[in-house]
């Protein structure tokens, strides 16, 4: 079985399986990468921790002396005092087994081996737009911020960012005045808070349930600038799209844009910024050489995402109290399916349909009896493949569709809404 498939798998890992990626997660010299390889010809985590140092040396990119140091390092690492250091500060740990694993980083090339998590990861922020930009952000930046991603937070998206000051920083507090969902991507373990300001807002998201700190670093990894660019792979995976909402030409979101568009198939949206603005010359080069769209309200990336049945009323003009009543009432909904991205989750729920989206409507209609794959289904459907990849999860989730061995999918004739 692949990673990618035993990720999908609707049950919850046993204490060796988590044991193991733990393991594999802290070995030196084993990347997502090499992890990844590794996995191909081994199967599963427990057998690559029993292969013999000749077995891993034979996987492509490892050879003798990788092998003897993945070898040597497995032996020393002990997981119970992970699992101890977390406990004591109310830190969770999932792997690619959980339920609660978000989809988006089942598909990526280089996913994290383990999520340390604060908080909650929930099925509704498979609907997620990161946003990013400068630390050292101008007032504009900051309230565009702000703005925007409380009108995603009030239209239903999460709202994923890294929790560095500036730009990170008001996104993730638009998101909760607008009674939304929010997920901070931290590059450090979570042992630490950084910066230490957001403390307080870091709180608020895990004690309200709305959202989830998370990090793929073990709790005592300090906040050291190597930590960081790393992390942008994730906040790009477990998102639909990247809003740029200001930066310069040396910035590191510019990367995180790239990194979107070039490899994980995102889609990229830009914030102008004023003509002689240093701080917006990295957005306006995104924009002028066509890298990201344009972005003038939060209608154009509703529609960007092939969320466009949420624009009613437009989302950048949804008062903050009307807006947070919606979301509540929305999220009201959903929790009572007893939050199925969550440990305590049962692997079986028989509750009645929801109402599907209108991607997820259009991609149903796409069936006819044949079974199609995702370039098939983006052709018809006529949207995103990031949007195509994380609908289909939540359709195979929810029992509509099926995906056969070959990875392609079919209508489930079991599925009741299959049938009307």
């Amino acid at each position: 079985m692949s990673a990618s498939d035993s990720a999908s798998a609707i049950t919850e890992p046993s204490p060796q399986r988590l044991a193991a990626w733990i393991t594999l997660s802290l070995c030196n010299g084993i990347g997502p990468v090499l992890l990844r390889r590794l996995l191909d010809a081994l199967q599963t985590p427990e057998n690559i921790l029993a292969a013999t140092a000749g077995q891993l040396a034979q996987v492509d990119g490892i050879g003798s002396s990788r092998a003897q140091a993945i070898a040597r390092g497995r032996e020393q690492i002990n997981v119970n005092d992970i699992l101890a250091n977390c406990q004591q500060r109310h830190i969770r740990i999932i792997c690619p087994d959980h339920t609660e694993w978000p989809p988006g980083l089942i598909r990526i090339p280089d996913p994290p081996t383990v999520l340390y998590i604060r908080g909650n990861i929930l099925r509704e922020d498979m609907l997620a737009l990161g946003i990013v930009g400068a630390r050292r952000c101008t007032l504009y930046g900051r309230e565009q911020a702000d703005k925007f991603a409380a009108a995603l937070a009030g239209a239903g998206v999460t709202v994923v960012s890294g929790g560095a000051r500036g730009i990170d920083t008001a996104a993730h507090s638009g998101a909760l005045r607008a009674g939304g969902r929010t997920i901070v991507v931290q590059g450090c373990g979570l042992g630490h808070c950084y910066p230490q300001e957001n403390a307080d807002l870091y709180d608020r998201i895990v004690h309200e349930d709305r959202g989830a700190v998370i990090s793929e670093l073990s709790p005592d990894q300090p906040p050291l600038p190597e930590n960081f660019p790393p992390r942008n792979r994730i906040i790009t995976g477990m998102s639909l799209g990247i809003l740029v909402v200001e930066a310069n030409l040396r910035s590191g979101s510019l990367i995180t844009a790239r990194l979107a568009a070039d490899d994980y198939a995102r889609e990229v949206f830009a914030l102008p910024g004023r003509v002689d603005s240093v701080a917006s010359s990295g957005t306006h080069h995104l924009i002028k050489t066509g890298a990201a769209a344009l972005v003038e309200s939060v209608d154009d990336i509703l529609r960007g995402l092939g969320q466009a049945d949420l624009i009613n009323p437009p989302a950048d003009q949804i008062a903050v109290a009307s807006a947070s009543r919606g979301t509540e009432r929305k999220r009201s909904s959903l929790r009572k399916e007893a939050h199925l991205y969550s440990q305590a989750a049962p692997t079986e729920i028989d509750t009645p349909p929801a109402e599907l989206t209108a991607p997820q409507k259009r991609i149903v209609a796409c069936f006819s009896g044949e079974s199609l794959d995702v370039d098939e289904l983006c052709a018809s459907a006529n949207l995103p493949p990031a949007v195509i990849m994380a609908e289909l999860t939540f359709l195979e989730i929810s029992g509509i569709l099926r995906r056969q061995p070959d990875r392609r999918y079919i209508l489930n004739p079991e599925n009741r809404l299959n049938h009307r």
